[in-house]
């Protein structure tokens, strides 16, 4: 389920770091939550510059939103944004002060999965939920039970 939004505004992203960076926020995402990675989205969307402020002004800006299922630590959530963060500086070398990353989360029964409202973060319930998915698509999902 987590929806990673790249909204930038005067930085222009190449091909090659927009696979790098969706390529690595999933692999971030799964080893910091356990979430399978088939289920991380990444979407990109480019401003052209003039149409966002900051303090109102236009300056250039990387605003990454990743909205995630609710039911982790503080302590995971820090983590994971410190690795993504670590993940933008790498691929895109931006002053810090050009970047903005916000977590956010949602009760997981607010959230649908391949038309299943998805599971607690908790071991049972999510292989619970991935032998259910594997029902509907079988062998699709088959390496996360």
């Amino acid at each position: 389920m987590p929806v990673y939004q790249v909204v930038t505004s005067g930085i222009e992203l190449t091909e090659e770091q927009r696979e790098a960076l969706a390529t690595r926020f999933t692999r971030t995402h799964h080893e910091t939550t356990g979430a399978p990675d088939p289920f991380v989205r990444v979407v990109f969307q480019p401003m052209p510059l003039g149409l966002m402020y900051t303090a109102g002004r236009v300056e250039p800006s990387f605003i990454l939103n990743a909205a995630c299922r609710a039911g982790r630590s503080e302590q995971t959530r820090h983590e994971l944004m410190d690795k993504l963060y670590e993940v933008i500086q790498e691929v895109v070398d931006l002053p810090a002060d050009q970047v903005v990353l916000i977590v956010s989360d949602t009760p997981s029964g607010w959230l649908m999965e391949a038309g299943m409202v998805l599971p607690e973060p908790v071991h049972d319930a999510e292989v619970q939920w991935m032998r259910k998915i594997n029902e509907q698509f079988p062998g699709k999902y088959a390496q996360y039970v």
